[in-house]
């Protein structure tokens, strides 16, 4: 129970507090926007320093100017638009015997047509020693929260590329749309070496198909939290070297871009500097653009930021389509891609299906005679006393 009485108590200064941030935070923001504008036209230079120099931070590979900003075209209609979406529930240890649970999101919408839309999800129950084949021997070891939010990923992936298979039209424009990054940060958390890489092998080699099909693919990331772009800044002034009060530490690219770019404008395509996308290959190294989807500017915007494979990024059509769709999806659904949201709909798995699932697993086994065992702590939670 929350003591709310004891709690008001240490909010004050709490205001005060936030509105010096705040403040530091726009002496920041004006110095970056001055950066941004001094250094476009001599990107070029600023490309070359970078890449002759070992920095601190990621730092964004730039392709052209980044100061520019690209209005938004028409989306092309008819078109397809496929998403995935995952959830999970994961291994309890105060439940045996140790299983998990994994639930993809299939959807795809055929626009400017009367198609009928699809929309499903698929449940896959894990409890067998080897449903972890070709990553580690026994699933009670391996069969981690980073694990299965690695694999997951991988299976979204594959959803995403089957789906997209599965649906398209001959001559029809296609767009595969995935939710967050395509970066396969969680790996990084993952201690056994062979492991990762063999995860990050797996996931690669799905993206890959997306290129023999010539099926682009795009990730969408609301509020994100990048520094790459602002990182560049900072090489850009020297900062690398020196760092004073009023450095853009801190700063957010979404904070820039928010000031930059109007309602429907995107921002150039970068390149991540992440040291993961070594393992990805040229065609599948991924960039990233930002884009404003929503209504204002300043606070009130919403800045998002779309990741694509290289392959996509080197065909200016598909930018611009990715670009247009993706606008397209959150004036539908309000600042967010709808068809995301009807993924996540799909996909997610709440609080008393989590406990019907359980349920299932305890029936099944009693029925066969077998012990299903919880722990004092989880019973207690489950039916508690007061």
């Amino acid at each position: 129970m929350l003591d709310f009485h004891r709690l008001r108590e240490q909010f004050a200064g709490f205001d005060t507090y936030q509105a010096q941030k705040w403040e530091a935070e726009e002496r920041k923001l004006r110095r970056a926007l001055a950066a941004l504008e001094e250094c476009s036209p001599a990107w070029e230079k600023l490309r070359d320093t970078v890449a002759g120099r070992k920095l601190p931070w990621l730092v964004a590979g730039l392709r052209e100017a980044p100061g520019r900003a690209f209005r938004c075209g028409p989306r092309p209609t008819p078109v397809t638009v496929v998403a995935t979406d995952g959830s999970q529930i994961y291994p309890d240890r105060h439940f045996e015997p140790t299983c998990y649970l994994l639930n993809i999101s299939r959807i795809a919408f055929q626009y400017g047509t009367f198609e009928r839309p699809l929309m499903e999800s698929v449940p896959s129950f894990r409890y067998r020693s080897n449903d972890l084949e070709g990553y580690a021997d026994e699933v009670i070891e391996a069969a981690t929260v980073e694990v299965i939010s690695s694999m997951r990923d991988k299976y979204e992936l594959e959803a995403l590329f089957e789906t997209a298979v599965r649906v398209r039209i001959s001559g029809r424009p296609i767009l595969a749309m995935a939710d967050g990054t395509l970066i396969r940060w969680p790996v990084g958390a993952i201690q056994d070496r062979a492991l990762r890489d063999q995860l990050v092998a797996d996931y690669t080699a799905v993206l890959s198909q997306f290129e023999r099909e010539q099926i682009p693919v795009c990730s969408y990331i609301s509020m994100p939290g990048g520094t790459e772009v602002v990182n560049l800044l900072r090489v850009h002034l020297g900062e690398e070297e020196e760092r004073g009060e009023d450095s853009l530490a801190g700063l957010t690219d979404r904070r820039l871009f928010e000031h930059t770019l109007h309602p429907g404008e995107r921002s150039v395509v970068f390149e991540s500097a992440s040291h993961i996308l070594r393992e990805y290959g040229a065609a599948n190294w991924i960039c990233y653009f930002y884009v404003h989807v929503g209504s204002g500017t300043g606070p009130s915007a919403e800045v998002a930021r779309v990741e694509i494979p290289r392959w996509v990024a080197d065909q200016p059509t598909l930018v611009d389509m990715i670009h247009a769709i993706v606008l397209s999806e959150c004036e539908k659904g309000n600042g967010y891609p709808m068809i995301l949201s009807e993924a996540h709909e799909q996909a997610v798995i709440r609080a008393q299906e989590r406990e019907l699932f359980y349920q299932l697993v305890e029936n099944q086994l009693n029925t066969a005679g077998l012990p299903a065992m919880g722990s004092r702590k989880q019973l207690s939670k489950r039916r508690p006393a007061v």
